[in-house]
């Protein structure tokens, strides 16, 4: 009896443990994140869209990551669509990598983005790739999977 009580514990404490700690990494940098959300490619045979948000002590960020079929950088803004029109350009890129085959991306949001990612639902994300350093391709991808995801309430939950 004595054991299952301590298994009990235990296993209490690693679950309160493990549910606190997500993180995305990129270059020389981790940061604390939400869960990873997948957004439909609106191309047939290109990759699907990963998003998450994380932050740290000074700053909020949106990261996103995919598998491009090429050696690939993320370039230039990321736009996101919300579902009331609302569109918010992130031009902020803080850090892009090309790691594993996956190309990923940080970009900051300021207090006014984050604003309105709180009150509607991403619809569209645009992406701009640089393919093998030589040309720049515009990528999109859509929150349209069977069970749309609330990204309203992931943003409220994590930063407030």
């Amino acid at each position: 009896m004595r054991h299952r009580q301590i298994l009990t514990v235990f296993l209490l404490f690693t679950t309160i443990n493990l549910s606190g700690q997500d993180l995305f990494f990129i270059g020389e940098k981790s940061y604390p994140c939400t869960e990873t959300i997948v957004l439909i490619s609106n191309k047939e045979d290109s990759d699907d869209l990963k998003i998450l948000f994380a932050k740290d002590d000074s700053s909020k960020y949106v990261a996103v990551f995919t598998k491009p079929k090429l050696n690939s950088d993320f370039t230039g803004k990321l736009i996101i669509y919300l579902d009331d029109g609302t569109v918010i350009a992130c031009e902020n890129l803080i850090e892009s990598d090309f790691v594993d085959d996956i190309a990923k991306a940080v970009f900051v949001l300021n207090e006014k983005d984050l604003s309105k990612l709180k009150k509607s639902n991403i619809n569209t994300v645009r992406f701009t790739l640089r393919v093998l350093d030589l040309k720049d391709v515009n990528h999109s991808a859509s929150n349209k999977n069977s069970h749309k995801t609330d990204f309203m309430k992931i943003i409220n939950e994590f930063f407030d």
